[in-house]
């Protein structure tokens, strides 16, 4: 399997093609599906290199041109603790650019990834910077997420990067607590610039089974449209738009897509 691959399922709602820099993620999220997927408990708390990625990575890019959007990382995080020691995604973002790419970023890392904002400006309008927002309340984020940035740092980190002239996204999925979801959304609403809007899919029943979607839905919705902002609705969470209310804007995967 080429290291750019076209990602299939719920996972081609974020992006057309994408790029795992690392084998796992050292963020600890009790929710996380890689491990599910891989069939390897550690997945999410272990970070291993790829054989010989670099190498492979520049040899693809020399002989392919990807014209759509590359998103990093959907099996990684792109900005973990790994990353700080071992400068995957940044020497990864550095041959992505030499070649013109675009690349959407999606980190839950919040300040760590400010370290290659000079490499981000050299993207120029290819390049965007998201945050997953989860949770607000700090103790809650600490127990969910343990070594992921804390929400504080994520959404100041996209503060920043948006005052730097980077175009910021964020990531509302899984959906833990709803009331906190839509907070995060109003919270960042001055600097971020697009919202992918989600649910809770593989461990809806452990953290909370009685969310009515439809209304968060219905909330989300009149928040982002209320402040003009660019937003998708992913299918899951779509499912629950009984009275009709989405636009086909809204419902395109690809709407976004640099």
């Amino acid at each position: 399997m080429p290291l750019i691959y076209q990602p299939s399922g719920k996972a081609r709602e974020y992006s057309p093609l994408a790029l795992n820099i690392y084998n796992g993620c050292d963020h600890g999220c009790t929710y996380c599906y890689t491990p599910l997927i891989r069939r390897d408990p550690d997945q999410n708390k272990v970070v291993q290199l790829r054989n010989n990625f670099l190498e492979t990575l520049e040899r693809e890019l020399s002989k392919n041109v990807f014209r759509e959007q590359i998103l990093l990382s959907f099996m990684c995080d792109p900005y973990s603790h790994f990353e700080m020691e071992n400068e995957l995604t940044k020497n990864s973002l550095a041959y992505l650019n030499l070649k013109k790419c675009k690349v959407a970023v999606l980190t839950k890392g919040g300040s760590r990834c400010l370290r290659d904002l000079s490499l981000f400006k050299e993207f120029g309008n290819k390049i965007k910077i998201g945050a997953t927002l989860t949770l607000i309340d700090e103790k809650q984020s600490i127990d969910i997420e343990p070594r992921a940035a804390l929400p504080v740092d994520r959404l100041s980190a996209l503060e920043y990067l948006h005052d730097n002239g980077i175009k910021t996204w964020v990531s509302i999925e899984p959906v833990i607590d709803p009331i906190q979801s839509l907070e995060l959304i109003k919270n960042s609403i001055t600097f971020v610039d697009q919202y992918k809007i989600g649910k809770m899919n593989h461990f809806e029943k452990r953290f909370n089974p009685n969310i009515d979607w439809e209304k968060f839905m219905t909330d989300s919705v009149s928040i982002l449209r209320n402040a003009n902002k660019q937003f998708y609705i992913k299918e899951d969470l779509r499912a629950f738009d009984s009275n009709k209310i989405l636009l086909p804007i809204e419902c395109d995967m690809n709407a976004l897509n640099l």
